[in-house]
């Protein structure tokens, strides 16, 4: 049974980090969307416009290819974008949640002057190797204080 004691309280970590982080996911799927999606109108237009011998038939033709396109950026994109940013909120705890806990901790630390305990870590944090390294860094600092 997992220890409830050990989780997050917060969802989302409002630490520095973490929101760069999601800014880059939202700038990494906005960028190439928009690309893309104008690249696809850009194209239908330059057929419409190249092929004006007979509008009505090239109009009628391309009618459907635009409610299709309209479809796909209108609807899938927004559903892809929620659920690609519910995962990146999701890995960016892994990294921020312990920089923000870590910061924390070293400042309680740092103010009661009490280096008695070590850091907290989580088996499934990124940052364990870190943490763990500095814990050990906090025992020698112990072990030499004595």
């Amino acid at each position: 049974m997992k220890n409830k004691s050990n989780r997050r309280k917060r969802k989302i970590v409002h630490h520095v980090i973490e929101r760069k982080y999601l800014w880059v996911v939202l700038a990494a799927m906005l960028g190439p969307v928009a690309l893309v999606s104008g690249c696809l109108y850009y194209l239908i237009w330059q057929t419409l416009a190249y092929e004006l011998a007979i509008p009505e038939l090239i109009y009628h033709a391309l009618i459907p290819a635009f409610e299709r396109i309209n479809l796909f950026v209108g609807i899938g994109i927004p559903i892809i974008f929620c659920g690609v940013t519910a995962l990146a909120v999701r890995f960016s705890h892994h990294f921020a949640g312990p920089i923000a806990r870590i910061e924390t901790e070293l400042d309680h630390m740092i103010e009661t002057g009490d280096f008695k305990q070590n850091l907290r870590v989580r088996p499934k944090d990124d940052l364990a190797p870190l943490i763990q390294k500095v814990n050990q860094a906090i025992q020698m600092a112990r072990e030499s204080r004595s």
